[in-house]
């Protein structure tokens, strides 16, 4: 109780001074003179000081992946903040005296790894007279090692940044407000269990138990790259895991309340931080951090093609009137020699001349439609008023600089006074997607810079496809080698905070061949050749985790270390429009690594919408990794080096109704519901939420629960991941609608599992209401 009295009257004088200060600095301190102070991370992940947070957010958009070590803890952490009043975290500790397990055999010498997500919001935006105040909560859904909730109020004055708040949990152990943790059972009335199973959100622990005061500065120094740190801290460390499940030392001393710490910044890319911490501790970190709004790229894209104007016809002859247009042989009889009259057989020729495809190289016009617009493998039909591209777009995600480009092509080889439209259909899998209609008349105007701020979207509108209608007037060869594609790309899969080893990952190269027979028939296959693996840590085949699911995804050793050649993908497609708005696919064959089978997929999709709905059913059967193209025939088996028989998956019907969603009221966010049966035969709701920075980066994360309990799905409780999306023309001086895709999930199990499909239709139709196609936005200079 003394030592409780003490640490609120120290708190109370430091906030008391701080705020006789506070008209002080406010007068005198020239803030012109300090470099501006930024947010950093705390040694949880997240904005604050070391130990605590504050109630201060990052840039939106900003991305921190951190690391931070000292004797008791190591934490990785990645930090985003999704919007200005949003931070979400996702972090690893490893505890450094514990292992995994008891069992050495089972987890070697692998430290003991918690998993916990943290999220922080905003409540108030800071003002001349009010803080910025936030609330969060620690370790939600984790084990409750770390598990914990704050509100937390940020003060910029000057170089100065003040911060004081309440915690609760983990961060308000020390209980410095609600009297001496003895009178209420060491815990203040809150349920301090360890979750081992982690994955619970344990919401009736919040804001309950013991609640401690604690707060801090931040002060940046007249050098920019130097910040100090001073530090209240609201913890005891009384209840950390290792001094109640036991360890080497027993116990976390603290022999101060105050941390001391002081931060250096390398330019805009990343921090280097030493805290001393405890009165007895050091810990040292680094985080590297970007933001997803201002990543950009320059690109070295082949220059678009310049509009040519329509020569004004001389005049002086009636021979230069009387030009061949679109093939036609001048008129070598003019009825009339005055100046009038040569006007109107000019006017005359330039009216009603037909075009013909010999007076333009059109199989040029298609390369240059490839090269310059992004449009692959252009046909080229040509009507008597307009000309039609049927194509591919593969490089411009701003589909406005596509069109721009497009029209120019086809303006500049074409008889414009004739023609009245360009129409330029978009394919994906050579599926009709959108159709975009250009008025040659508004386009020449828009070309020529006819008004102030002309853009080709006053000249264009996009509509649902329709057939080419005229003459295909590109050479089209049915060669059986243009039918036929290859494509070979490096892969990685990865995975973290698993019991044999805390990162699991490996390195392969994935080949595919596709050969169209139509349009809509296409056979395809997948070859992962597997080139280095760190799964020779994988102890056992099947893990000990006392459940009786079958093993639909957790035999993963058995498919990937031993075999380093193996054929992911071999299989038939069929896909087309039933409707308008109505696309669909059917399939069979070897659909993905672990799975073979059958099934089909519907997907409503009305151009422009903000919704789509659709649904997929499959059968599938699980191949048998000691065979290249066979399947498990019998549900029972047994592995020899465990002693321990298993089932897996010898026919299963599984398939789901999802609904998309791109709200208007919370733009450049995407959510996904999906509802239906998982591989092993369990039954319920996946929910994917996802948002798009200005730069086209997607940063997404999914949970799925279903009607299997915790202790049936063993550790985590239930399947959740998080990924993130990253165009590849951030990476590359080519324009391109290419994306590299980086998820990972806390931890793989059996239960809430879908089949892994090679296409899906909201992606394959992604044109009609771009997502991961969506241009990028330009960073305010």
């Amino acid at each position: 109780m003394k030592k409780s009295s003490h640490s609120i009257h120290t708190l109370g004088r430091l906030s008391a001074l701080s705020l006789a200060l506070l008209p002080l600095l406010q007068v005198t301190a020239d803030e012109f003179s300090y470099p501006t102070l930024l947010a950093s991370q705390s040694d949880f992940g997240g904005v604050g000081l070391m130990q605590m947070p504050t109630g201060r957010m990052a840039p939106e958009g900003e991305f921190n992946f951190a690391t931070s070590y000292n004797e008791d803890y190591q934490h990785f952490t990645a930090s985003v903040q999704l919007f200005p009043w949003f931070e979400t975290t996702v972090r690893y500790t490893q505890v450094q005296d514990l292992l995994y397990s008891s069992d050495p055999n089972f987890s070697g010498n692998t430290k003991y790894t918690d998993k916990g997500i943290d999220f922080k919001v905003r409540l108030l935006e800071e003002t001349n007279w009010l803080p910025e105040t936030s609330i969060g909560v620690r370790d939600f859904g984790g084990t409750g090692l770390f598990d914990g909730e704050f509100i937390a109020a940020t003060k910029r004055v000057g170089p100065l940044d003040f911060t004081l708040g309440i915690g609760w949990g983990y961060i308000g152990n020390s209980g410095n407000l609600t009297s001496d943790k003895k009178d209420l059972n060491n815990n203040c009335d809150r349920d301090t269990s360890f979750g081992g199973k982690g994955g619970t959100v344990d919401y009736q622990r919040w804001f309950k138990g013991c609640a401690a005061l604690f707060g801090g500065v931040e002060y940046q120094t007249p050098w920019e790259p130097l910040r100090l740190k001073l530090e209240y801290d609201g913890n005891d460390y009384l209840s950390d895991f290792p001094v109640v499940r036991g360890s080497e030392r027993n116990a976390m001393p603290q022999d101060s309340k105050f941390n001391y710490g002081l931060l250096y910044r390398f330019g805009d890319w990343g921090d280097l931080h030493l805290s001393y911490e405890r009165g007895n501790t050091w810990t040292l970190g680094f985080s590297l951090q970007t933001n997803f709004n201002t990543l950009t790229q320059i690109k070295r894209d082949p220059a678009a093609a310049k509009y040519k104007p329509l020569p004004a016809a001389p005049l002086t002859q009636v021979q230069a009137v009387n030009l061949p247009l679109g093939g036609v042989e001048p008129s070598t009889k003019p009825t009339k020699t005055t100046l009038d009259t040569k006007v109107e057989v000019a006017h005359s020729n330039l009216m009603v001349q037909p075009i013909t495809s010999s007076a333009v190289d059109w199989n040029k016009v298609a390369e240059e439609l490839q090269t310059i617009a992004g449009y692959n493998n252009a046909k080229i039909y040509l009507d008597s008023d307009s000309i039609t591209v049927v194509g591919e777009q593969t490089k411009f995600r701003d589909r406005n600089e596509a069109h721009q480009r497009a029209a120019t092509i086809l303006a500049n080889n074409s008889t414009r006074t004739q023609i009245k439209e360009y129409r330029l259909i978009e394919t994906h899998y050579n599926q009709p997607i959108t159709e975009t209609l250009i008025d040659a008349e508004k386009f020449a105007k828009v070309a020529s810079f006819g008004y102030l701020n002309a853009k080709v979207s006053d000249a264009s509108q996009v509509i649902v496809p329709r057939l080419p209608q005229g003459e295909l007037v590109t050479q089209v060869d049915d060669d059986w080698l243009n039918k036929l594609s290859f494509n070979v790309v490096p892969s990685m899969v990865q995975s973290f905070g698993g019991n044999e080893g805390f990162y699991m990952f490996n390195i392969g190269l994935t080949g595919s061949a596709n050969y169209r027979f139509t349009d809509n028939f296409e056979f395809g296959s997948t070859i992962y050749l597997n080139l280095y693996d760190n799964y020779d840590k994988f102890v056992y085949e099947i893990p000990s985790d006392g459940t009786q699911l079958k093993r639909v995804r957790t035999l993963i050793r058995q498919y990937v270390h031993d075999n380093p050649v193996r054929i992911n993908n071999l299989q038939l497609t069929w896909m087309d429009n039933l409707s308008d708005n109505i696309s669909y696919q059917a399939y069979g064959g070897y659909l993905e690594m672990m799975y073979g089978g059958v099934g089909t997929e519907f997907l409503y999709r009305p151009l422009n919408s903000q919704w789509a709905f659709g649904f997929d059913i499959n059968y599938a059967k699980q191949r048998d990794p000691d065979s290249v193209l066979g399947f498990f025939s019998d549900e029972h088996q047994y592995d020899p080096q465990t002693n321990q028989a298993y089932r897996v998956q010898t026919g299963v019907v599984t398939g789901h109704a999802t609904a998309y969603y791109q709200p208007e009221w919370f733009p450049n966010t995407l959510l996904t519901v999906s509802a239906g049966q998982y591989l092993t035969e369990d039954k319920g709701v996946t929910v994917s939420f996802s948002k798009q920075f200005d730069s086209g980066v997607i940063v997404g994360a999914f949970a799925t629960k279903t009607d299997l309990s915790a202790e049936e799905y063993g550790e985590g409780s239930f399947t959740k991941g998080f990924y993130i999306s990253i165009p590849f023309d951030l990476m590359t001086i080519k324009s391109t609608h290419s994306r590299a895709m980086l998820a990972w999930s806390p931890l793989t199990r059996d239960g809430g599992q879908m089949l892994g499909r090679k296409y899906n239709l909201f992606d394959v139709t992604d044109a009609r209401a771009p997502w991961y196609t969506k241009p990028s936005v330009e960073p305010t200079k």
